[in-house]
């Protein structure tokens, strides 16, 4: 029972992290503004300039991030290791976490 009170605490704290982003300004117009001449994304490579070579893949390590008030448990797995497995690690963790005594 407890692993899985532990796995809600930490959907509850990611989907919370997902839905509390801050939306940075509109503009100088603001949102409702309407749109003015479009710039180009990224600067602009010169004639006859080589392409830029592309960003390599993001790793496909698992990454968990929790944070709740000042508390802040951040773990990135290795590439080579399972999603369940860093899962497991991350409980395991967070277990330790819940065992400590409070100030």
């Amino acid at each position: 029972m407890k692993p899985y009170l532990i796995s809600g605490v930490a959907l509850v704290l990611l989907a919370g992290a997902a839905h509390a982003q801050v939306i940075g300004p509109g503009g100088p117009g603001g949102p409702g503004a309407p749109a003015g001449p479009v710039a180009p994304a990224g600067p602009v490579a010169a004639v006859g300039a080589p392409p830029a070579a592309p960003k390599p893949p993001p790793g496909k390590a698992a990454h968990f991030i929790l944070q709740d008030g000042d508390a802040m448990v951040d773990v990135k797995c290795a590439d080579d290791e399972t999603m369940k497995t860093c899962a497991d690690i991350t409980l395991q963790i967070l277990d330790k976490i819940v065992a400590l005594p409070k100030p």
